[in-house]
């Protein structure tokens, strides 16, 4: 019988090693968030090169697709936006797809491996009385176990070591998309994405008084001074509010209840943070690999590196990747409080330089306000001065200076706390 996590080459490493429900399904261990910001994976010298990210609300994202008129690219999933949802229509299973065969997650060698050890699992009846059972119906060649074995990335001369007919392969791929699909329907339950805040609750009773006096203060920043609605529309600005910056975003989701997001990406000028292995993963290791030889040199560059690459489906796209430079997923707000305890430190952005709230609305106020660290141990780091962003090209100018009072910006992370799922109303005194 396989062990508990399947999934991963090593079989120690499920999803929820990275993604846990108390932590709105992102990063679980708080030493790791303060430091490392990226978690170990199968291969546990490997690490990868960004914060894991949450998947609650991430099946609402549509499919990826530019849009002409507006120069912008709208949905995908992943930090760079590459799950694109173009195979299976839906950004969310490709997502749920790629870490099991990613060298730094699970590292499994080839997508077969995971149907294999699918068809061993403890769960297999459970898969088949949704799929059929000609899921499994595969004729595995006798290696399979030693080839399932051995850490990933393949040979570039054999990119398929699991070897199969063509029809098998054709199976055994199909049963992948069925894994993919599944994972996804799990996140768009509501006991993954409920929409029970407290700010849901207050939208349905706008009878009673349920922001308090600074959460409400902090909404009405949210959507005015700070101009956080621009981008984490939450369906409630006016029309002309929402076009301050841009012009309307296709938001399907939010037509059901608001997502805090526009489903677009932006750079927002961070900071590179070097503290992340990845950086020193720049020689191979006993495998042979070596996730980024570039080493210290590396630049994330986000969505543009994507467009380039040949993940890109829609080859049309690929000149649009300079003006993606440095672009990350505008990721929905919902549970960005979420912890198991008030003191668990999380890490926010796609490479977890800001550690708190308050460092992320601060940041947003400051960052073209205060003058630039003198040093990378300038004790001001964070509260008088910030780094110079790892990409300086297209970084969103909305944010930088917006003017904010120390108070405004505690009372927009009162405003933030409010989109915790799981709110109850207090019993009456």
């Amino acid at each position: 019988m396989a062990g508990t996590t399947p999934h991963s080459v090593n079989r120690n490493e499920a999803c929820s090693f990275c993604h846990t429900p108390e932590t709105d399904f992102t990063g679980p261990i708080a030493a790791l968030n303060a430091t490392t910001v990226s978690y170990p994976g199968s291969v546990r010298s490997r690490f990868g090169r960004r914060k894991p990210q949450s998947y609650t609300y991430a099946p609402f994202y549509p499919v990826l697709q530019y849009n002409q008129t507006q120069q912008d690219l709208y949905g995908g999933n992943f930090w760079d936006l590459r799950a694109t949802g173009y195979k299976l229509q839906n950004p969310a299973a490709e997502q749920a797809q790629d870490p099991p065969v990613d060298p730094n997650e699970m590292a499994m060698p080839d997508t077969a491996c995971v149907v294999y050890r699918l068809s061993q699992s403890r769960y297999r009846s459970l898969f088949e009385a949704v799929w059929g059972v000609q899921a499994f119906v595969i004729q595995w060649p006798s290696n399979v176990e030693p080839v399932c074995g051995s850490p990933g990335p393949p040979p570039a001369q054999d990119p398929y070591p699991v070897h199969l007919s063509k029809q098998d392969r054709g199976r055994s791929d199909s049963t992948y998309d069925q894994f993919g699909l599944s994972i996804a329907l799990y996140e768009a339950s509501p006991e993954v994405s409920p929409f029970t805040s407290k700010f849901d609750y207050a939208l349905a009773h706008p009878e009673e008084q349920i922001l308090s006096g600074d959460e409400l203060a902090g909404w009405n920043l949210f959507n005015g001074k700070a101009v956080c609605n621009t981008c984490h529309l939450d369906g409630t600005a006016s029309a002309t509010e929402q076009t301050n910056h841009r012009l309307l975003k296709p938001a399907d989701a939010a037509s059901v209840a608001p997502l805090f997001t526009d489903f677009t990406s932006a750079n927002l000028g961070l900071p590179s943070n070097a503290a992340i292995p990845y950086y020193g993963e720049n020689k191979p290791d006993k495998y042979g690999y070596a996730p980024n030889p570039l080493g210290l040199s590396f630049i994330d560059r986000g969505v543009g590196d994507f467009l380039r690459s040949p993940d890109n489906p829609n080859s049309n796209w690929k000149g649009y990747a300079d003006s993606f430079d440095g672009k990350f997923q505008t990721s929905t707000l919902r549970n960005v409080d979420r912890r198991p305890s008030p003191d668990f430190v999380k890490a926010y952005m796609h490479n977890g330089y800001l550690k708190s709230l308050k460092e992320v609305v601060h940041f947003y106020n400051t960052r073209d306000v205060l003058p630039r660290c003198k040093s990378p141990d300038d004790r001001g780091e964070k509260v008088s001065c910030w780094p110079a962003p790892e990409v300086p090209m297209n970084v969103d100018r909305t944010v930088g200076r917006l003017g904010l009072t120390d108070k405004e910006e505690d009372q927009i992370v009162a405003f933030l706390k409010t989109l915790t799922d799981g709110y109850t109303r207090p019993a009456s005194k």
